[in-house]
């Protein structure tokens, strides 16, 4: 009886705490080549809605985009390929990097663990100005 009662609880604390996760709606993976050329992969899921609510229409979740850019020597990752929003770059590899809409000589190091926020409506133009590929995680959160 005791480990009903056990159960019971733990079933009550766990519907009380539990939190929804947001999984990406699309992830992806690019090699981008000096020349400008580009090569996606692509992989959707179906676009999410929040839990059984009370009220009469569940709120959308915002979509979650991931897409993994190797930049090759030389190669660029232009922001006029991404939506709009606010997105978070997440350095993979070690390699150096450079702005090339900013007026001054922008060189930034990347490493594996690295973050930059580019917000949106800036416009930015990574070249990858190292003799080895870059590997960048780019996460953007569409509403």
């Amino acid at each position: 009886m005791r480990y009903v009662q056990m159960f019971c609880l733990f079933l009550l604390i766990s519907a009380l705490t539990a939190t929804a996760q947001v999984f990406p709606s699309s992830n992806g993976s690019c090699r981008v080549a000096a020349s400008g050329l580009e090569g996606c992969n692509w992989m959707s899921g179906a676009p999410g809605k929040a839990g059984p609510s009370k009220t009469a229409a569940a709120p959308e979740i915002p979509a979650l985009f991931v897409t993994r850019f190797i930049l090759a020597p030389d190669a660029s990752l232009d922001s006029r390929s991404i939506v709009g929003s606010q997105v978070l770059i997440v350095g993979k590899n070690n390699g150096e990097i450079s702005n090339e809409k900013k007026s001054s000589s922008n060189r930034i190091n990347v490493f594996d663990g690295l973050v930059m926020l580019m917000p949106a409506g800036e416009p930015y133009l990574l070249k990858n100005i190292g003799k080895d590929n870059v590997d960048l995680l780019l996460i953007e959160i569409r509403k």
